[in-house]
């Protein structure tokens, strides 16, 4: 029988929403709204998210020291962090490249899936020092390019409102490294029938194509908010099914105690 869950929702809703965009295009593309303070609390509610769902992860991560738990908490953990700088930078150099190097650790992480599925850390040692030691280069990176925009490679628009060469191949390379670990996902979901690994594959899915849209868009018009809102979904979506997930195991947990008290 078949049966709804939130990973096979998100998969029909990515599918959809490929189709929705190629039919919108052209009306996406030449409708302009410049409104900062929505794009700001966008982006604050998706980089809160994102480092929300680093931490179950991570927490889920350190009891049996699962490499590939670990990798994509940190992912999420570096994008929370980057896309949070992003959202409170200046219209600017900075302002670009923070969302763009959010997508690009956030793609590196999750294709790192191919070499850390099924792999354990050595100690717990290691897997804090992969976890904190990325947080604390993302927090530095996203300091620097607030405190220091001018240091900041030059990826804004050019004067046609089109984005620079390094802004599209940064975009492009995370689309892509997103899309890659897509098959990885849905390989072990086949084998194992994980629903969180479909999820994380139609997850990755939606990132890509988030990424994917960048370069075909200029800042504030209909595709800019649409692959903001595709990233804020993503998130969202994410989060409550993995706190949920969480949840449900907290529970087993404590009814196991219970009943080894008794």
């Amino acid at each position: 029988m078949f049966s709804i869950t939130p990973a096979k929702i998100l998969l029909i809703t990515a599918l959809s929403l490929s189709a929705a965009l190629l039919g919108l295009f052209d009306r996406l593309y030449a409708w302009q709204w410049q409104h900062i303070q929505l794009h700001s609390t966008i982006e604050t509610l998706g980089g809160m998210t994102s480092c929300l769902i680093s931490i179950i992860l991570f927490i889920q991560s350190r009891e049996k020291l699962d490499a590939s738990l670990v990798m994509l908490a940190t992912g999420f953990a570096s994008m929370g962090v980057l896309d949070t700088a992003h959202a409170i930078s200046q219209l600017g150099d900075s302002f670009i490249f923070l969302h763009s190097g959010a997508s690009l650790s956030g793609g590196f992480f999750f294709a790192s899936v191919w070499f850390s599925k099924g792999r354990r850390f050595g100690s717990l040692n290691e897997l804090r020092f992969i976890y904190f030691g990325f947080i604390i280069l993302s927090v530095s990176i996203g300091l620097r390019a607030l405190l220091f925009p001018g240091d900041v490679p030059q990826i804004m628009p050019l004067f046609d409102g089109r984005f620079t060469m390094a802004a599209v191949l940064i975009n492009i390379t995370a689309s892509l490294l997103f899309i890659a670990s897509v098959f990885k996902f849905y390989q072990v979901y086949r084998q194992q029938g994980d629903p969180r690994d479909l999820l994380f594959a139609c997850l990755a899915y939606l990132f890509g194509i988030a990424a994917m849209i960048f370069p075909f868009s200029s800042p504030w018009n209909g595709m800019w908010w649409v692959w903001h809102l595709v990233r804020l979904s993503a998130f969202l979506t994410t989060l409550v099914f993995i706190a949920r997930q969480y949840g449900k195991y907290l529970g087993i947990d404590e009814g196991e105690n219970k009943k080894n008290r008794e």
